[in-house]
């Protein structure tokens, strides 16, 4: 499992890679495991799907 607190300059966009430190992001943990996901204002827009990088879940 990687650790769900990650140095603002590391962060991405989990369903698109854009780098989220600077924009108007959401960031949660996933429902299943807990590991920190990030996701940039145009994919949370477009309800792109997304999945946890360690454990599978998806998501709109």
């Amino acid at each position: 499992m990687s650790d769900a607190r990650t140095d603002d300059t590391e962060r991405r966009c989990v369903s698109c890679g854009v780098n989220v430190a600077s924009l108007s992001a959401a960031s949660f943990d996933c429902p299943e495991c807990g590991t920190g996901i990030h996701r940039c204002g145009t994919c949370r827009k477009q309800s792109k799907l997304y999945e946890c990088p360690d454990c599978g879940f998806r998501g709109p």
